[in-house]
């Protein structure tokens, strides 16, 4: 699948993935760091120095988004990696900079914002990435060829059976949570917090894990504790959201409602409404695992009859904009490469494409990536 996910083509890609959803950023200013250097966090992750709000005389002061990624280019997986993460961490950004209330308190990312309500966002827009419309037309290579069909119908089988076993990896940890916080004081040692995880291990995912429950970092930190927690109600919500779409209009990629039901629906709000509240209010539904365990339990003959007929509907459709393409004024937002301090190419001086052409060149020069 690599060739498929160029990296010097994510950026264009995830930009013209979301206009062509009818995303707006709402004059929002991002700054996308997106390659790994030297004594870099080692983490990707989306954050807002200055978060949007209403102003009492009725103006908005958009956001600034700071948003970074630990690409290698010419690395194996880097193109993949950095589209996904450019969908995702962009969906948080999409968020964020939609959420329209008379406070900057209601749109920061810290508490009361429910990790479970953020992370829908994001999880949502990156599910994309996997669905077989839109890779007939998004991944290409740089050749310009679509991946083929046979590729996707390869992982398909040898990943839809062990679905279940992604599930188990995520409930483990706020089990293994659970078991440690009910642990009364004076066992709290060093054996019985890994004598436990090697426990839960064994009880939820059948013996001992590829990523041992302990390697986890959220349970390390008091800020990102019971986080996972969240990412399993997050990934509830995006399948009954995918469920609603698709049932509502038979597709996701390039749906130009989605953006807008999103904003109006999901992201307007901001924390000045309950996660669940929201849910039932864009599906119509209470949140359950309903959507969830049917893509678990769908027949592999069923899914695989399915996502070729939506790679055949996005081969003759292709993508909604070609990257010379001017949807600027659909995204609504500034968008700056930067690597640190140096700002390799900004959108508020040249075109889209422009900057998109800047940016390749400066990884050709850069990190002499790996060619085809």
């Amino acid at each position: 699948m690599d060739p498929y996910f160029p990296f010097d083509k994510a950026v264009s890609a995830w930009a013209r993935s979301f206009a062509a959803m009818n995303i707006s950023y709402n004059k929002s200013v991002m700054n996308l760091d997106l390659c790994d250097r030297e004594k870099k966090y080692s983490n990707g992750f989306c954050h807002w120095p200055v978060p949007p709000y209403v102003k009492p005389d009725g103006t908005l002061v958009s956001c600034v988004t700071n948003f970074t990624s630990l690409a290698q280019p010419g690395s194996v997986g880097s193109g993949h990696r950095a589209l996904t993460t450019l969908m995702h961490e962009g969906g948080h950004a999409a968020h964020f900079a939609n959420v329209v209330q008379p406070s900057p308190f209601h749109s920061q990312e810290r508490a009361p914002m429910s990790v479970a309500y953020a992370e829908t966002q994001s999880m949502f827009l990156d599910s994309l990435v996997g669905d077989s419309d839109w890779i007939a037309k998004y991944a290409v290579s740089k050749k310009g060829e679509v991946m083929p069909w046979e590729v996707i119908e390869q992982k398909i089988k040898k990943t839809h059976k062990y679905l279940v076993f992604a599930i188990r990896g995520i409930l483990a940890v706020p089990y293994y949570e659970k078991a440690l916080y009910e642990l009364p004081e004076d066992e709290v040692t060093a054996e019985n917090i890994q004598r436990i995880a090697d426990e839960i291990d064994k009880k939820i995912l059948g013996g001992p894990s590829a990523r041992p429950v302990l390697s986890v970092p959220h349970i390390l930190a008091d800020e990102s504790s019971c986080y996972c927690q969240g990412y399993i109600l997050a990934d509830m919500a995006v399948h009954q959201t995918r469920s609603h779409f698709l049932k509502k209009y038979g597709f996701i990629t390039d749906n130009k409602h989605i953006g807008p039901e999103l904003a109006e629906s999901y992201w307007k709000a901001g924390n000045s409404e309950p996660f669940l509240d929201l849910v039932e209010k864009l599906t119509g539904a209470p949140l359950t695992a309903d959507a969830w365990v049917a893509t678990v339990n769908e027949d592999q003959n069923d899914r695989l009859q399915k996502e070729k007929a939506l790679y055949e509907k996005g081969l003759k459709e292709g993508a909604k904009f070609t990257a010379s393409e001017d949807f600027m004024s659909i995204l609504n937002m500034q968008i700056r490469l930067v690597h640190g301090d140096l700002v390799v190419a900004s959108t508020e001086k040249d075109t889209f494409a422009e900057c998109c052409k800047q940016y390749e060149n400066w990884i050709a020069k850069e990190f002499n990536p790996v060619t085809e």
